[in-house]
């Protein structure tokens, strides 16, 4: 159960329908007219929601990395911050895109996924590395140039970001994941 009281579309303002209406053509509200995600809280700040749905879709639609890699990197991000929602959503998507069940086992394990692909390696320590400790050692940032270029390495690093953004969002508001997959206790 969300913190946020349920409201329906009539109790929203103009620029919150706005929004609703926006998101509810790439995600049909439920029975409930829940958007579900991250999406119910955003509304409530009508820009906001305008300018991270944009932001979302060139993630989603846009970036130079092969989905495989983004996905991993989300799934990556929610493990840290312990995202049920966005970790069910995207561990779905990372194995039809490619990543393995062992590789995934190990993010949730919190261990390197020693048998994954090389780029998926370098996209755990990127990601590790920066919520960690915030920073990429000289080594590593040579290494993540190297192997995903600067382009690619700027859109994991938007990729990581804004599923944070994703993570905290859910979290504070205690969004929970549909039926029993809470992969993490709150």
């Amino acid at each position: 159960m969300s913190r946020l009281a349920p409201k329906s579309r009539d109790e929203l303002t103009p620029a919150q329908q706005e929004q609703y209406d926006r998101i509810g053509r790439f995600r049909p509200p439920g029975p409930d007219g829940a958007l579900g995600g991250p999406f119910d809280p955003w509304v409530r700040s009508p820009e906001l929601a305008q300018r991270a749905v944009s932001f979302g879709n060139f993630i989603w639609e846009r970036t130079t990395l092969e989905r495989r890699i983004v996905e991993f990197a989300i799934c990556v991000t929610a493990r840290f911050w312990r995202s049920n929602v966005e970790w069910v959503a995207h561990a779905r998507v990372a194995l039809q895109q490619g990543v393995s069940q062992a590789t995934l086992d190990d993010v949730m394990a919190e261990r390197r996924p020693a048998g994954a692909p090389a780029d998926e390696q370098l996209a755990y320590e990127i990601c590790q590395s920066l919520h960690a400790t915030h920073g990429l050692p000289e080594e590593l940032y040579a290494r993540a140039v190297a192997g995903f270029g600067e382009q690619g390495l700027v859109e994991i690093i938007a990729t990581i970001g804004y599923y944070t953004m994703v993570a905290m969002t859910l979290n504070a508001f205690e969004v929970q994941a549909p039926g029993d997959r809470q992969p993490f206790d709150r």
